[in-house]
């Protein structure tokens, strides 16, 4: 009976460890996910082995050791793959005046070609909004709003989505968390263009400066 136990137990773990590679796909998360994982299995097998013996979890050190070298081996596993060649910017593309044209300017117009598709004979400028201008919404938004995390390294901090966009259609139980939230506020270029520039998301001072 105790055999069947533990491997009862060990097929737990790696069940476990398939949902955590499957589920934790931000780069720096697997990072320090690993690496807590890679110290946690031989610190048990070490210090608590009397109670690993007793709870019948011989193999929760080794699934734990071998998930932390496998997340720290794949950390950028999961990371979009980034276009090289430069945005090149129609000559029907239409920019306001003013409109900043530094290299990180750059590279978020390239995201926003990339993910959102920016129109060619819209006049795009800093307040120019996602969701309001650009009719980004739903699982786009979402998409965007990662890839925007992962590529400039934001953190997103108090960022509410909710606030912004419309949850997916399929999703009922986002859709729920979203009822009663009112009328969205646009999100704009120039909120995105000083959230990458402050490496950080702060909801007053974004929405205020911009």
């Amino acid at each position: 009976m105790n055999e069947y136990i533990q491997w009862i137990n060990l097929l737990l773990f790696l069940i476990l460890a398939a949902v955590i590679d499957r589920t934790i796909r931000l780069p720096l998360l697997r990072k320090w996910l690993g690496l807590c994982l890679l110290i946690t299995g031989p610190t048990l097998l070490l210090y608590a082995t009397s109670w690993i013996i007793g709870a019948q979890l011989e193999s929760l050190p080794i699934v734990a050791f071998v998930t932390g070298i496998g997340l720290l081996s794949t950390s950028n596993i999961y990371r979009r793959v980034k276009n090289t060649h430069p945005l090149m910017i129609a000559t029907t593309m239409n920019l306001s005046p003013n409109f900043p044209e530094d290299p990180v300017m750059q590279q978020l117009m390239q995201l926003l070609h990339e993910e959102i598709d920016l129109p060619k004979h819209k006049t795009i400028g800093l307040h120019t909004s996602l969701n309001f201008d650009l009719g980004c919404d739903g699982v786009e938004a979402k998409q965007f709003m990662e890839a925007l995390e992962q590529d400039f390294g934001v953190d997103l901090g108090d960022y509410d989505a909710y606030r912004y966009f419309q949850p997916p259609v399929f999703d009922v139980f986002l859709k729920r968390r979203a009822k009663g939230r009112g009328d969205k506020i646009p999100l704009t270029i120039g909120m995105l263009y000083l959230a990458i520039k402050n490496h950080s998301w702060d909801t007053q001072t974004l929405e205020n400066l911009s």
